[in-house]
């Protein structure tokens, strides 16, 4: 287990418990759909929801880039990797191991314009990205998570954040009349990106 924080946090209390490394997709996987987890999961998810729609881009998805590729990996890559170097875990999340990455990235030639800013939105939006996958698709008890997960799926589609991942969440509970409905208003939403609102008609059919 890697060192306690040491300075200012940057997350909320619960997302400084989070138990997992912030850029692992699966660790929940193995969790029991326990009424603690599954409290702590949606406790997750209501930390992480932005108060409003976001202006800037959604924080990038992984990517796979092959070894021949021309391009290459986008820079945002070789930035979450320092990242992981200096804050593994959301409880090293601080403004002082942020500005240390910044001042790497900067070295390196690396793009740092609001570093701070940017680099806590994405690593909230991926935090929340593994605990609406976690709940979407590997929770089988649907009553459980009726309706929090579809209220909190429905905001995170509308405001920009984790998007892909909250669709998913209510497309794969779409059983439950509370995720048809979610979706059916997504499907109205006229501020959706083109790619998210494809996502939801996929869902609905």
């Amino acid at each position: 287990m890697t060192a306690e924080a040491d300075g200012t946090p940057l997350l909320p209390p619960v997302l400084q418990a989070y138990p997992y490394p912030w850029d692992n997709a699966f660790i929940w996987t193995s969790e029991k759909e326990d009424e603690e987890t599954l409290a702590y999961a949606r406790a997750v998810l209501e930390a992480c929801l932005p108060p409003e729609p976001l202006t800037v881009a959604e924080p990038p998805a992984e990517v796979a880039v092959h070894a021949s590729s021309e391009d290459g990996y986008p820079e945002w890559t070789e930035i979450r990797t320092v990242l992981r170097e200096r804050m593994p875990y959301a409880r090293h999340v601080t403004a002082e191991r942020m500005a240390d990455a910044e001042a790497e990235c900067a070295r390196r030639g690396l793009a740092t314009a609001d570093f701070e800013e940017v680099w806590t939105r994405r690593i909230t939006a991926w935090i929340a990205e593994q605990t609406l996958y976690w709940c979407g698709l590997m929770v089988d008890d649907e009553a459980a998570l009726t309706p929090w997960l579809m209220d909190l799926a429905e905001l995170y589609a509308e405001r920009g954040t984790a998007a892909v991942k909250a669709v998913g969440a209510l497309t794969c509970t779409r059983s439950v009349p509370e995720s048809r409905a979610a979706l059916a208003r997504l499907a109205r939403h006229e501020g959706l990106p083109a790619e998210i609102r494809e996502l939801v008609e996929d869902g609905r059919s």
